[in-house]
């Protein structure tokens, strides 16, 4: 069984639902994600307000000059877990990362920039790369799920990940070697969808996540 790996020029219209992934199945056009776009979607305000954010000027550890960018766009920081608490969670900021995601030896810094009801992952490159530098936009109130506990989360969560955490993935994706760390975007608990930069395109394919944090 193979899984089609397919570029992400631009992230636009209609997201496709990682679930619907099937062996040997293609994806279909140029946006995927975890949750279908419409147009007319837009969550209620007191969604939006339950979810717990941060601003870009709070994480102390973002680049100056990326802090600059995301103010720029009207970013604030989603951040994963309970909602209607104030502060990060515990361990400091959530969705804030860094890795090498253009090149071995390049760190570059992602954050999921939340504006307007819809979160999109917005990376700062360490140097120039022909990747686009936001990808995935999808909305927030999709990602508010309901614990055994019957607090409502906010569950969408990015992380990095390269060669050691992701095995032989690369040949099942059609890729000869992760030679760099890609962008894992999660449903926690659900699905997700990894991301990987490579000649100058987006790639994406199915992730693995079982996990409940």
């Amino acid at each position: 069984m193979t899984t089609a790996v397919l570029s992400l020029g631009s992230q636009r219209k209609t997201m496709c639902c990682i679930g619907l992934v099937m062996a040997g199945g293609i994806f279909g056009t140029a946006g995927f994600g975890h949750a279908q776009q419409t147009k007319s979607a837009k969550p209620a305000a007191k969604k939006d307000i339950a979810i717990r954010k941060m601003q870009p000027a709070d994480v102390a550890e973002l680049p100056a000059a990326f802090v600059e960018k995301l103010n720029s766009r009207g970013c604030a920081i989603p951040q994963f877990g309970e909602v209607g608490r104030s502060g990060a969670t515990t361990g400091g900021p959530t969705n804030v990362i860094h890795g090498e995601f253009a090149r071995h030896g390049q760190e570059d810094w992602a954050v999921l920039c939340s504006k307007g009801g819809s979160s999109t992952i917005v990376i700062f490159w360490g140097k120039t790369t022909a990747c686009p530098a936001s990808l995935a936009r999808l909305e927030d109130a999709h990602y508010l799920k309901r614990g055994a506990d019957k607090k409502m989360r906010y569950s969408r969560s990015i992380r990095a990940l390269g060669k050691s955490e992701l095995g032989d993935r690369a040949g099942i994706a059609g890729l000869k070697d992760f030679s760099h760390q890609g962008i894992d975007d999660r449903f926690v608990g659900k699905s997700s969808a990894f991301f990987y930069c490579s000649g100058g395109k987006w790639k994406i394919f199915p992730g693995k996540d079982s996990s409940s944090e």
